[in-house]
């Protein structure tokens, strides 16, 4: 019986292999964590967005007919700054429209309108695109720190919602060719 346990003993030792993990250049591990985060910032885009231009709501349970349910807490600010906007939407579409104004790569309204366009428009414009822009703002803002991301993430979404939203002729900044550039939807 001892020779049989010696004898597979030797077997087990000497089919053991040893086996190097030593590298010379270090190993790289590249694992993405924004997946979940950029999910909850669309999310939290898309209810805006939502409310400011209109949706029909989306179902869970067709049966049931409930409606999909995204909790949202905004602070005050935010809820009048989503309100305000509403109010201002139909001055904005149609500024868009004539080509007075553009979305730009950051997610904010720039003239871009018209050499000859009357002084008092394009005041009047320049006051809108102001006052969307400190909204826009105030709700950038609010998303990124509630999913503590750059505010440039949350701009970025909004963008690209934006972008999804938008009928063609309107103008916004994209990227192409190396570089930023308007181009018309």
């Amino acid at each position: 019986m001892k020779k049989v346990f010696f004898i597979l003993s030797a077997i087990v030792l000497i089919s053991c292999a040893k086996v190097n993990l030593q590298t010379s250049q270090p190993l790289k591990v590249d694992i993405n964590m924004r997946v979940d985060v950029y999910q909850h910032v669309a999310k939290d885009v898309e209810s805006i967005q939502d409310q400011i231009y209109g949706s029909t709501p989306k179902q869970i349970n067709a049966i049931l007919m409930m409606s999909e349910a995204y909790a949202q807490e905004y602070s005050s600010d935010v809820t009048a700054a989503i309100e305000r906007r509403k109010t201002r939407i139909e001055a904005i579409e149609k500024y868009f429209s004539k080509g007075y104004v553009g979305e730009n790569k950051d997610a904010y309204l720039q003239f871009i309108g018209k050499e000859n366009i009357l002084t008092d428009l394009k005041n009047t414009i320049e006051s809108t695109i102001a006052e969307e822009n400190a909204d826009r703002s105030t709700i950038y803002k609010a998303i990124a720190q509630k999913n503590g991301v750059d505010v440039s993430e949350t701009s970025k979404v909004f963008f690209d919602d934006d972008y999804k939203r938008a009928p063609s002729g309107y103008w916004f900044e994209v990227y192409e060719g190396g570089r930023y550039t308007w181009k018309q939807k």
